[in-house]
Order: structure tokens, then sequence, then C-alpha cells
């Protein structure tokens, strides 16, 4: 999410919570609220999806469960994070999507690009979508190749006015848009794809299994969720172009080909982003994809798929220890969230006390951080960024506000009074800021308080005379 200063995240989360604030609602409730009323909306659409490839009732609720039971699903529907909002607006799509394809009213593909248009405005993964519908439209529905090529350009017209808009308002505005040229800066190796591995093998299995064992099964997951969708694939190409696009018959498609596009945004972005790592907020899209993927060919409505018995126990067996580690998991992360919290709600930063420190600063200061995200979402009042010795998409120094101007123009806030410099120590993964060692003998400040947890700061007297540079 976007809390802070900084400008290169997509908005529409932070937007949400902005807006409760507007109405002087408290945004750690906001986002309580928004999460939970997220986490039935997303739990109705998975619902709704399996529903629709006309599986049973039971295996429907069951299937439902296998994903919104996963710990990572109920860990980010408990942060203020953009996850939960993302998902929904890719299901919402997709369901729209379906519903576009089958009744062929012409303005549907309006509303599938403006909603995939708001999905990447939470989140710019969003994007795999317009490539899979659009490759689908031209596969399936009626009119012929014309009046499908019309279809596609009308919805990626619609995204690009929603999503384009911000994005030109963004560049005009703050100079960034995205935040992140078209440059290959991430330079991945074999050690960073090793880790990739293994923190995917975490989201079927317990961290404390051995690495060998995680690995396996999750090729053993991989290779069975493709080995479906390649074998329903091969089945719906020689249906008919009117039952291709039944919705329960063109579901599976639709997961099966966004978890590709996925993966390969992903790829891209790794090589384009500097250190971008694969965490579970990257990965949970993913399961949730292929799960459903492998879940939809199964329903009443769809051709026969496999009908083997030997084949449909291996499933069964690999869907049970996925619904058995995610149970045991998520209780464990249920009972001590239950009891500490989590993420920026942990009791941690609410018996803080640099963060008690901050509370008591005059109410007009204005509180460098290596936190201010941390500051704003528990205090609810303003912060900024420390200046960044280089931009953490890039790995460069920032060509629109270089480290020596942003040097420079703390230093003269600092020298105007009523600013205090706050390190959290907490919060301790933000390299690509400047130190506190650094700081100190950059900027002559006054050591304000010494605190257990982190250390305030202010100004002397002769900040303006300070060298610009380390």
């Amino acid at each position: 999410m976007r809390i802070g200063t900084a400008r290169h995240f997509a908005p529409l989360y932070t937007w949400l919570l902005q807006a409760f604030t507007f109405a002087e609602i408290d945004i750690k409730a906001a986002a309580w609220w928004l999460n939970w009323v997220l986490y039935v909306a997303n739990t109705m659409l998975i619902l709704r999806l399996l529903s629709l490839g006309q599986l049973s009732p039971i295996w429907a609720a069951l299937g439902t469960g296998l994903i919104v039971c996963h710990p990572l699903f109920v860990e980010f529907h408990a942060v203020a994070m953009t996850e939960p909002l993302f998902l929904a607006l890719v299901l919402a799509s997709v369901l729209a999507f379906l519903r576009e394809v089958q009744d062929n009213r012409g303005t549907g593909v309006a509303l599938v690009g403006a909603i995939v248009g708001l999905g990447m405005l939470t989140r710019f993964a969003a994007a795999p979508l317009l490539p899979t519908f659009a490759a689908l439209r031209i596969l399936v529905g009626n009119g012929g190749v014309a009046k499908r090529l019309v279809d596609c350009a009308i919805m990626v017209t619609a995204c690009a006015a929603v999503f384009g808009s911000w994005m030109v308002a963004s560049e005009l505005t703050d100079g960034q848009s995205t935040g992140r040229s078209l440059e290959l800066l991430g330079h991945p190796d074999l050690a960073y794809w090793l880790w990739t591995v293994k923190s995917a093998s975490t989201v079927l299995l317990p961290s404390v299994l051995a690495p060998s064992v995680r690995i396996l099964f999750l090729t053993a997951a991989i290779v069975a969720a493709a080995f479906i969708a390649a074998n329903y694939a091969l089945v719906w190409l020689r249906l008919s172009s009117a039952q291709r696009a039944r919705p329960q018959t063109l579901a599976p498609v639709v997961f099966s080909l966004l978890s590709v596009f996925y993966v390969l945004f992903l790829v891209v972005s790794v090589m384009i982003q500097y250190r971008l790592h694969l965490t579970g907020r990257f990965l949970l899209p993913l399961y949730v994809f292929l799960a459903l993927a492998a879940m939809t060919p199964f329903g009443a409505g769809n051709p026969g798929l496999i009908r083997r018995r030997e084949v449909g126990i291996i499933l069964a067996g690999l869907a049970l220890v996925i619904g058995m580690s995610n149970l045991a998991r998520t209780a464990v992360f249920t009972v001590s969230t239950y009891k500490s919290g989590l993420g920026y709600a942990h009791q941690t930063w609410s018996t803080s006390p640099v963060l008690a420190s901050v509370a008591n600063l005059p109410s007009d200061a204005l509180i460098y951080s290596n936190a201010p995200d941390l500051i704003e979402f528990r205090l609810q009042r303003r912060a900024a960024y420390i200046p960044a010795r280089f931009n953490h998409l890039s790995g460069r120094d920032d060509a629109r506000v270089p480290f020596t101007q942003q040097m420079n123009a703390m230093r003269q806030r600092l020298a105007e009074g009523n600013a205090y410099v706050a390190f959290i120590y907490g919060v301790d993964w933000r390299d690509y800021l400047i130190s506190e060692y650094d700081l100190l003998h950059s900027v002559p400040l006054v050591e304000e308080q010494a605190l257990p947890d982190g250390r305030i700061y202010r100004a002397t007297r002769t900040v303006t005379g300070t060298p610009a540079s380390l």
C-alpha cells in the first residue's frame, strides 16, 4: 500500500483508506472493516466461480476452503495491504468476462476493461488479465474476427482510461508514474531462483519441513496442475464455438492462461526491478489462480476430463495434504495473531517507547523517519522518509530527486525548526535509506531522546552551513 511519502505504488487501496479518514473514521478501524468485507467478498467470489463450474455444493465449499483457509490468504486479509482488494477485482473481472462472452451484450467488455484498470490501480500485477481476456475473446464468443478485435480494443481502451489517466496525472504531478523504467536492472542469478523455489515451497507446506521434501511436493503439485490444464485445454479446443463460450467450460481456461501470463509477468518484473523478491504477496495470487484452474475442470457440466481412478486418488491426496497443511498453519497463525497482533498492528508497536515519544512531539512538527508509514498508520500524523541513498526500484541514485538534493532539502527544513528525525529500530529492512550513523556525520543533530527501540533527534543551529553531500 502507499501510506507515507512514496508515490510509486498503485494507489487505489490507499485512496479507500484515506476516504475513511476524511469521514473522521480511524484508519486502523477502516482497514479492519474493509479487510473483513473483502474476505467475505473474496470467499463468495471464489465459491461463485467454483459453482459456476458446476461443482456440487459440497465440493465447491471444500474447494473454497482450500483457498480461503490458506495462511497467506488469511494473513493478507488481516493486515492493511493491497492483496485482498487486488484479488477481489481480479475475480470480479473474470466473472464479468465470463458473463460477457456468454451474453455478448457489447457494453460488458468496457466493464471488464474498467475493472482490470481498477485492479492495476490496486496492484500493477493485474496487467496479465488483459492479454488473457484478449486472447480468449479472439478465440471464443459471437461475431467474426473484426467484431472480436473491436471488443479487445474497447476492453484495452476502458482499462487505459482508468489506469492510464492515473499514470499521466502521476507523471505530471510527481514525475514518477509507476516509478519503474523498462531496463533490465534485476540481474537474478542461480542463487536467487533457488531461494525463490524454496520460498514457493513454503506456500504449500510448513517451513519446518526439510527443503527437499517441500520442493518435491511443490514439483508434484505443479506437475498435477499442468497435467489437468493441458488435458482440459485439448478437450476444450475440440468443442464447438458455442460450447467453448459457456462459463463452466471457459473458466478453467481463463485461470490456466492467467497463471501462465502471471508467471511471465513475475519473471519480467524480476528482470526489470532491482532486487525484487518473490515473497508471499506475489505467490498467493498464483496459488489462487492455479487452484481454480485445477478445480474448475471437474464440474458436472464439463466434458469428461480424467476418469481414471488412479489419477483421482493422486489428485485427492495432494489436495488433502495441502488442506491439512493450510488448516494447521492457519490455526497457529490465528492463535499467534490473536495474542500479539500482526504487522503494524502488532503489540510491539502499541507498546513502543519510541512511537509513544513521537506521539508527544508538537502536533504541527514535521517528522523525518525510516518508518513514516508506521508513524502515519499508528499515530495518524504526517511524516516523511529520510533521504534515500539510492532508488530501491532501480538501485541507482534517483534522477528526479537525487540524494544530494534530498539531503539539502532536509537540512533546510530542519533549519527552519519544528522538525525532528526519528529512527525506529524495529523497521530494519530499508537499507536504501541513509543510515543513522551516516546521517549523524552529515547533518549536525542533537539527540532529543534515546529509547530502547529508537532515537529522536532535532537540528542544531548550524545545520544550514553543513556540506551538501556525505
